[in-house]
Parts: C-alpha cells; sequence; structure tokens
C-alpha cells in the first residue's frame, strides 16, 4: 500500500518513498520502522479491542501528498518549496512550471541557444523571470557544502535575483550593485535577518539621525541660524564674510554647522557602500546559516523542513524600523510646530 502523503503517528514525520515503513498486523497502521522499534509497539495497541483500523479511518483517508508541479516530487502538505528541485509550491505555477521550469526540455534549449551570452546555459542579459532558480541547476555547489537548490529555499523571496547573482559570485567573482539594500540600508540587512551586522549599522544610522535632528531644533543652532549671512554659489565675498561670522561662534556651534554639512555626506556613502558589497554580504550570511541548520537537524527531511522556516525576510521589523526612522524625523517638527 502506497502510504505517501500520511504521517508516521510516533514522529509526526510523513513518509516518504524511500522509507522503511512497519505496517501493525492488526490494525494496518504504518511506521517508520525506527519508530516501530522505539516504542516497541503499535502507536494504536490501546485501541486494537475496540476494532481499530487504520485503513478505515476517515482522518487518514484523504491523502496529504502535496505534488511539485514542476518536477512531481512528493512534499509535505506545508512546504513552501519542493525538497527536489527548489521551486515554489504553488498551484498558479503549475501549468507554466510543467512546460519552462528550471528542469523542462523548453527551459533548457532556451538556455542552450542563449549559453553564448552567458555561462552554462544562464545568459547574464535576460532569465525567465518565472523560473525561481533562474537558469541555475539546482546541484550547483555555492561552495562550502552548499547546492544553489538549499541557497533557493533559505533565500525565499526574490529567489530568481539573489540565486542568479550568488552564481555569479561563486563562478566569476562579480556581484551587482544592490539598489534596495542602498535605499534602506540597515532596515534592509534586518529584513534579510542579517541582524548582527543589520542592527549595528541601524544603530548607527539611528544615532547619527537623532543627533541630526537634535542639533536642527537646537537654540545654539537656530541661533546661528537666524544670524548667518545669506550665500549664494560661487560669491567669494559673502564666503569670506561666513569665515568671518564663523569666527565669533562657540566650538559647539561650529561643530553643529559642519556635522549637518557632512551628515549628508556620511549617508550617500553609507548608501554606496551598502550598495556594492550586500550581495556577497548575503551570500556568505545565507551559507553560514545553512550550515548551521543542517549540523542542527537530525536528518535530511528535518533539515528542508528547517531550511524552510529559518530562511526568508522580516517583514515585521522592516516595517518597525521604518517607522521608528519616520518618527526620529518628523516627530520633533511636528511638535514644534503645534506645541
Amino acid at each position: 500500500m502506497d502510504y505517501l502523503g500520511k504521517k508516521c503517528p510516533v514522529c509526526d514525520r510523513y513518509f516518504h518513498a524511500n522509507d522503511d515503513v512497519v505496517v501493525c498486523p492488526d490494525c494496518g497502521t504504518p511506521h517508520h520502522r525506527e519508530c516501530y522499534e522505539k516504542e516497541n509497539r503499535c502507536f494504536n495497541a490501546d485501541r486494537h479491542n475496540d476494532g481499530y483500523d487504520f485503513n478505515t479511518d476517515t482522518d487518514n483517508s484523504a491523502t496529504l501528498d502535496n505534488v511539485c508541479p514542476n518536477c512531481g516530487e512528493h512534499n509535505e502538505k506545508d512546504a513552501f518549496f519542493c525538497k527536489h528541485c527548489g521551486v515554489p509550491m504553488t498551484k498558479e505555477q503549475a501549468g507554466y512550471q510543467r512546460q519552462n521550469g528550471p528542469y523542462s526540455q523548453n527551459s533548457q534549449r532556451n538556455n542552450d541557444q542563449n549559453s553564448q551570452g552567458g555561462f552554462q546555459g544562464m545568459p547574464f542579459s535576460s532569465y525567465d523571470p518565472f523560473d525561481p532558480m533562474a537558469g541555475v541547476d539546482k546541484n550547483e555547489d555555492f561552495g562550502d557544502s552548499v547546492t544553489a537548490g538549499e541557497a533557493a529555499k533559505y533565500v525565499k523571496q526574490n529567489t530568481p535575483y539573489f540565486i542568479r547573482v550568488f552564481s555569479n559570485i561563486k563562478k566569476l567573482s562579480k556581484s551587482k550593485f544592490n539598489f534596495a539594500a542602498a535605499l534602506f540600508t540597515g532596515i534592509y540587512l534586518m529584513y534579510r535577518k542579517m541582524y548582527k551586522i543589520g542592527a549595528l549599522i541601524t544603530a548607527v544610522q539611528l544615532g547619527l539621525m537623532i543627533l541630526y535632528v537634535a542639533i536642527s531644533y537646537s537654540a545654539p543652532y537656530q541661533e546661528v541660524l537666524n544670524n548667518m549671512p545669506a550665500m549664494s554659489f560661487g560669491d567669494m565675498s559673502a564666503l569670506s564674510e561666513f569665515v568671518n561670522f564663523s569666527a565669533g561662534l562657540s566650538t559647539l556651534q561650529v561643530f553643529m554647522i559642519y556635522y549637518l554639512f557632512a551628515y549628508d555626506l556620511i549617508r550617500i556613502a553609507l548608501m554606496i557602500t551598502i550598495g556594492f558589497t550586500f550581495n556577497r554580504l548575503y551570500f556568505v550570511h545565507c551559507k553560514k546559516q545553512i550550515n548551521k541548520v543542517k549540523a542542527s537537524a537530525e536528518s535530511h527531511e528535518e533539515a528542508e523542513n528547517k531550511l524552510q522556516t529559518k530562511g526568508g525576510v522580516n517583514i515585521a521589523i522592516a516595517v518597525t524600523l521604518m517607522i521608528s526612522f519616520a518618527a526620529v524625523t518628523y516627530l520633533p517638527f511636528i511638535i514644534s510646530n503645534f506645541f
């Protein structure tokens, strides 16, 4: 009898095609052999006297198997990605994936035609946006005992972009400028669950912003602002007047003026730096986290399940940080104008 899609009642894990299954001769309940030997009896032994029959139990009659729309592999019901090929387990893509998935004949033919523009069937200029692996083989070695398929399961959101970038980094040592990381910097790092470096950069940004806002609304700076001579670009006489004006200011007031000017330069420099380095940092982060998951899992199936829950993004923390930055920026202005 085919027990795919049904769970072992002892460990509560689904049966797979190659599992060693032991079936109770009295009631027909299937168990993993190791689970049966651990219990040393049928899980439903207490129900035998009541005439229990696993095969007629309505709770077990419906199949729970989740068949991959791309490769046909049997997966757990709540799986987000196929454990075999890594594609999303979504019904909406089923028809398309079967014809144009990463391992279909159509996809291979298209990759072969474009191979001169990239490497191993993955062109630099274009790739199938519906292919979650972006033309990269799921078994491609990303280094540190991590495959492309494992990386795809961990990345989740925007998988085609990152898998393609990771492959370029590994094979050609080339990356791309990440505009989302540049625009949101620390917030984007936290969004991608890079908590340590993300928290550090976010704290630096928030500290610089708080100091900027505090100086902007402080009495000493307002005094400087009210008495500062008017200046225009290229007006040397006005520049000379400003130098003379600065000579009469306190050290604190001079610091305030130059800090407000330097703040934008620091912020822009940080954005550019994060934009150029994020993809490489994220690549290293993903491999490190994947290996941690695999080291802590007791079986391959457990590692597969953990990869689909540990990775992805943290939307809640990103929204919270964006609200915090907005509050720091605009709340003092609102308070100063209404109170």
